[in-house]
């Protein structure tokens, strides 16, 4: 299981870009979710070398138990790590929310230019989307209401996508990072036991 666990984490870790966050996120997420299969490994070889050598405290198997859980405590302590640092500015996520906030603010600045209002309203009336004997006011209401729906739409989608990015976050936090804990300490438990 050891060996299967090193494979897996070989072709994980070989084929990742490491320069992109959110790529650095997925890899511990998948390491973190490889790593009970490498304790139930190890766990294995120890129980079998006790079975088998009980009078020998320090055996080969042992201590080739106790490096590997080490090294695996220390992976899961990256994890945690990793997976607690937050996305950076240049993250295609946060670039995407801070291009919709700043598309709300040219809108809503839009909404409140009286001028630009007038000739969205005149836009419709040529367009044929208003009645053709209608005012100038019912032109300029035509036109803050066809704005403000659009204000509105993309407020919509924007908190959909502010709301999809912190439950991904609250699951990376609950998922990965407690996962990373219990199995860093049940690492390093391994790792003692395997030599005391």
């Amino acid at each position: 299981m050891v060996v299967v666990l090193g494979l897996q984490l070989v072709a994980l870790l070989t084929g990742i870009d490491w320069s992109e966050p959110s790529i650095k996120a997925q890899a511990m997420g998948a390491v973190v979710t490889l790593a009970p299969l490498g304790f139930l490994g190890l766990l294995v070889a120890l129980i079998g070398s006790r079975l088998d050598e009980p009078h020998r405290r320090f055996t080969p198997l042992r201590w080739v138990v106790c490096v590997l859980s080490a090294v695996l405590a220390v992976g899961m302590i990256v994890a945690v790590q990793l997976s607690l640092s937050n996305p950076t500015e240049d993250s295609p996520k946060v670039q995407n929310l801070d291009q919709g906030r700043q598309a709300i603010a040219e809108a809503q600045r839009f909404r409140e230019d009286e001028q630009q209002v007038k000739a969205l309203g005149e836009q419709l009336a040529q367009a044929g989307q208003l009645a053709a004997d209608a005012t100038d006011e019912d032109k300029r209401r035509a036109a803050e209401q066809m704005v403000d729906s659009q204000i509105s739409q993309m407020q919509d989608q924007l908190e959909k996508v502010e709301q999809q990015q912190n439950r991904e976050t609250r699951q990376r936090l609950v998922g990965v990072t407690g996962s990373a804990v219990v199995l860093a300490i049940a690492f390093v438990l391994l790792a003692l036991t395997a030599v005391l």
